[in-house]
């Protein structure tokens, strides 16, 4: 039982490390996130104040008259990203929402998800 214990420990100690099991999220987990922001229609400023209250962090620049296809059609949005990455070690998944604002309004009109599984590459 001994040689036995000697390859768990390693494998435990490697997985603790990395901490994939505990920390990743997923994508249903992060679609929960985002929709507790209840995003839509608050400002660019109310929205990004909410992110960061959820642990995001956001970036200091918006995207300015990006092009968004919608089942309407082709759009243009201001786009602000906030990020929040998970407590890995070695190459954490980053985990963003982002949002769509409105350049006539100023208010958020989607909020949108994505992922970055290793952000170390």
């Amino acid at each position: 039982m001994l040689p036995t214990l000697r390859w768990i420990l390693p494998l435990l100690a490697c997985s603790a490390l990395g901490g994939c099991a505990l920390t990743r999220v997923s994508d249903a987990t992060l679609a929960e996130e985002v929709e507790k922001l209840h995003a839509v229609g608050l400002t660019m400023d109310a929205a990004r104040k909410v992110a960061t209250e959820q642990g995001f962090e956001c970036s200091r620049y918006i995207d300015r008259d990006v092009s968004v296809s919608t089942n309407d059609g082709v759009r243009k949005t201001d786009v602000l990203e906030c990020s929040k990455k998970s407590l890995e070690l070695v190459c954490p998944q980053r985990r963003y929402v982002v949002f769509n604002i409105d350049p006539a309004t100023g208010l958020v009109r989607a909020v949108g998800k994505r992922f970055t599984q290793n952000s170390c590459f």
